[in-house]
């Protein structure tokens, strides 16, 4: 009877049993923030700055060499043209609105930032860059457009910083 009850309870003592936890590894992917913001311009010509409804497509860019303007409309719908191998690769990565906030594996990556199609000035106006993300660490981005960018404009990523 006892080796009865010693076989039962083994498995419950063996399940409840305390062990040790091992420590949480490190975060192995990093983190984009990027905020996109547009210039405003009131009637007394002051300056200001507000966020501004974007479409973003992020690309991986080890080994790669994007080009915007060979790439025609096409980026428009998150196809860039590589140079390096000569084709057209699918962004990894998208977000639509004020903010893209995403965990993404470290790495080399291409970023193309598009204004919504308007009425009004700068419909469709863009931007883009290169970048670089460190295992377990957040990189901040910023874009903020012109406020008398153009309709489909490419505006350089570092203008008004």
């Amino acid at each position: 009877m006892k080796n009865l009850l010693f076989l039962i309870m083994l498995p419950v003592i063996m399940l409840f049993s305390c062990k040790e936890d091992d420590p949480e590894p490190a975060e192995k992917r990093g983190q984009i923030i990027l905020d996109i913001k547009k210039q405003t311009k009131d009637s007394s010509g002051k300056i200001g700055v507000k966020p501004q409804y974007a479409t973003v497509y992020v690309w991986n860019a080890e080994n790669r060499n994007f080009d915007v303007d060979a790439s025609g409309t096409d980026v428009y719908l998150g196809y860039a043209l590589d140079n390096t191998s000569n084709s057209f690769k699918t962004s990894d990565y998208g977000a639509v609105g004020y903010r893209m906030d995403e965990k993404i594996e470290p790495g080399k990556y291409f970023i193309f930032v598009m204004l919504p199609k308007s009425s009004s000035r700068g419909s469709l106006a863009n931007s883009y860059t290169y970048f670089e993300v460190k295992a377990g660490e957040a990189l901040e981005m910023e874009k903020i457009f012109s406020h008398d960018i153009e309709s489909e404009q490419t505006e350089a990523w570092d203008k008004n910083k």
